[in-house]
C-alpha cells in the first residue's frame, strides 16, 4: 500500500475520530452519516457481530451505547494507507470505556484495541466501508464488560453489539 497526501491521510483521520466522537455523543445522525451505504463490521473478536449492514441499521444497532450514563472512545497511534485508486485503511488504537448504573453498583466496562477502518474517496470526502476491531484486552476484566453490556442491552431493550 502506497502513502496518502498529508491532506488526505488527515481527511481519513478525522472520520476515525468522528466515528469515536459520534457515538459518544449519541449523534446517530451524524454516525450515520460517516458511512457508505453498505458497510462490513467485524467484531467478532469481542464475541459479536460480522457481517455487511446498512448505514442506518448499523446507526440503529449502536444506539445500545445510549443506555450507558457516558462513554468515552479515544482514538491514537493513527496508520494510514492507500488502498487502491479511491480507499485507504486507517488504523487506530481504541481505549473504550463504558459506564452504567445497574441494580445498585456501577459498572465501568473497558476495553482496548485496534480499529481497521476502511475508507472510500467520495466526491463529498471520505467514507467508511468496514470497520473491524481486534480486542487486545479488558482492563477490569472480561465478565465485567459483559456484565455491563448486559446492563445496557437491557436497559435499552434490545441484543445490540458491544463496541
Amino acid at each position: 500500500m502506497s502513502r496518502l497526501s498529508p491532506a488526505d491521510a488527515a481527511a481519513a483521520r478525522d472520520v476515525v475520530i468522528a466515528y469515536a466522537n459520534a457515538l459518544d455523543a449519541r449523534d446517530w445522525a451524524g454516525f450515520e452519516a460517516l458511512f457508505e451505504p453498505m458497510v462490513e463490521i467485524d467484531y467478532r473478536s469481542l464475541g459479536t457481530t460480522h457481517g455487511v449492514f446498512s448505514a442506518r441499521d448499523w446507526a440503529e444497532r449502536c444506539r445500545v451505547l445510549g443506555a450507558f450514563a457516558a462513554t468515552h472512545h479515544k482514538v491514537t497511534n493513527f496508520t494510514v494507507a492507500r488502498e487502491g485508486a479511491d480507499g485507504a485503511v486507517v488504523g487506530a488504537y481504541v481505549d473504550a470505556a463504558h459506564f452504567i448504573e445497574a441494580e445498585g453498583r456501577r459498572l465501568d466496562a473497558y476495553v482496548l484495541g485496534i480499529y481497521r477502518h476502511r475508507l472510500t474517496r467520495r466526491d463529498e470526502g471520505w467514507r467508511i466501508a468496514g470497520c473491524a476491531l481486534t480486542v487486545s484486552g479488558y482492563p477490569g476484566g472480561r465478565e465485567r464488560f459483559d456484565a455491563a453490556f448486559a446492563a445496557a442491552r437491557a436497559a435499552f431493550g434490545g441484543s445490540e453489539p458491544r463496541s
